[in-house]
């Protein structure tokens, strides 16, 4: 078996919300998983990369459903400002922390362009793999002059009526971008500094939603929402929207509505953290700390209302700035509510199914790509060591190709 790595004595955690399994082996070859199977088995391979993991943890690369890398200043006005070199490299560095912190696979929430993701498919940069909104859907007159996110020329798309909107969706989807991103509602770090609109003011009419939907569709592509109010939320679901962002401020109604239509919920914690609130109000304005009050207590009540509920529970983290390199912490977040195990899905088989690649990674299965992590230790004992990924996750593979190797093969 050429090109072959073989784990084996590994804690096996497939990502498919069963119980772990100890003393499993993991046969990885042509870039999938080639075969699984737990307790005694006569290897027939002699020329093959073998790891011994015992006391370590095998287990699917996580996915991160809900991230800016492009966003590296708090602002994105200083974020602008960077020159483009500087820019580009300071993603790049964001990028490579990530799948060294055992992110495998990246919904971006707007901000990069495709250029980011062929630099990781040429192999110029090393990066997870990249899903791009590109740029996202803002309410407001076409005339109006966007703010740039960067120095790239990415700008939101300024639409309104159902015909801009699609017209919006087709550019878009013309640049590269994988899935479309619409502001429903406000936000607590304005896009433009002339919006004054707070959390939990709905942006864009049914009919304009349901356009940008038909037209994703139409590319085979689908609609993620920021949203925070029950009734943007609602609105977004009465339009056949994918995925809601943050929904801090929804309702019992509108999460029963979520349950019904299978709409999915990203609730993003890690920036309504206690420890991230703390570091940010150093950096916010006098607005943007009065907009942060509006939500930043009720997020984790509205999680765990729609985890109750049976809302499918996706995983994002939401942060912006330099400290990037603490995703991780997402997990244990929600950990408080779900329990580990439920974290650790929701961060990789569930997000596989919201992005619609459920087939080809996502769990350790036999046939599916052999995006896997190995962790030091047992997260579902110490769902921790997530916040410590560069320490603790000792090794990264991605379709079969070795990332990442803190391990000494026998």
């Amino acid at each position: 078996m050429k090109n072959t790595t073989i784990f084996t004595r590994a804690y096996l955690i497939t990502g498919n919300d069963t119980p772990p399994k100890p003393d499993c082996t993991v046969v990885v070859s042509d870039g999938k998983i080639q075969d699984v199977f737990c307790g005694n088995h006569e290897l027939s391979s002699t020329d093959a990369m073998l790891f011994d993991l015992e006391g370590k943890t095998l287990m699917p690369g996580l996915i991160d459903a809900h991230v800016h890398p492009g966003n590296v200043e708090m602002y994105l006005h200083l974020t602008a400002k960077l020159p483009p070199a500087v820019y580009v490299h300071r993603v790049t560095r964001t990028l490579e922390t990530d799948l060294q912190l055992g992110f495998t696979t990246l919904r971006d929430a707007a901000g990069l362009d495709e250029g980011f993701r062929a630099a990781i498919n040429q192999g110029l940069i090393k990066g997870p793999r990249l899903l791009l909104c590109v740029t996202p859907l803002f309410q407001g007159q076409a005339s109006d002059t966007p703010d740039p996110r960067n120095s790239l020329g990415i700008c939101p798309e300024i639409c309104d009526s159902p015909d801009e909107v699609r017209q919006a969706v087709e550019r878009t989807i013309s640049r590269g971008a994988d899935h479309i991103k619409v502001f429903a509602d406000g936000e607590v770090i304005s896009q433009s500094k002339k919006d004054d609109a707070k959390p939990g003011q709905p942006k864009f009419s049914i009919e304009a939603l349901q356009a940008a939907v038909e037209t994703a569709e139409k590319h085979k592509a689908y609609v993620m929402a920021h949203c925070y109010s029950a009734a943007s939320v609602q609105n977004c679901i009465r339009a056949g929207i994918r995925s809601i962002e943050h929904g801090n401020l929804m309702d019992e109604e509108t999460i029963q509505m979520m349950v019904t239509h299978g709409t999915y919920y990203v609730p993003t914690l890690c920036p309504f953290d206690d420890k991230s609130i703390d570091k940010a109000k150093a950096h916010f304005d006098e607005r943007t700390l009065e907009k942060l009050e509006i939500v930043m207590q009720k997020g984790k009540t509205t999680f765990e209302m729609a985890y109750r509920a049976g809302v499918k529970i996706a995983s994002g983290s939401d942060i912006l700035g330099p400290d990037q390199y603490l995703k991780g912490r997402e997990l244990a977040l929600k950990a408080e509510i779900m329990g580990p195990m439920g974290a650790i899905v929701s961060a990789t088989r569930t997000n596989a199914e919201l992005i619609g690649l459920a087939d080809r990674f996502g769990t350790v299965d036999k046939g599916k790509l052999a995006d896997l992590i190995v962790v030091d230790g047992n997260p579902l004992e110490d769902i921790s060591l997530f916040e410590r990924g560069l320490e603790k996750v000792l090794f990264v593979m991605t379709e079969g190709r070795i990332q990442k190797n803190h391990l000494l093969p026998l």
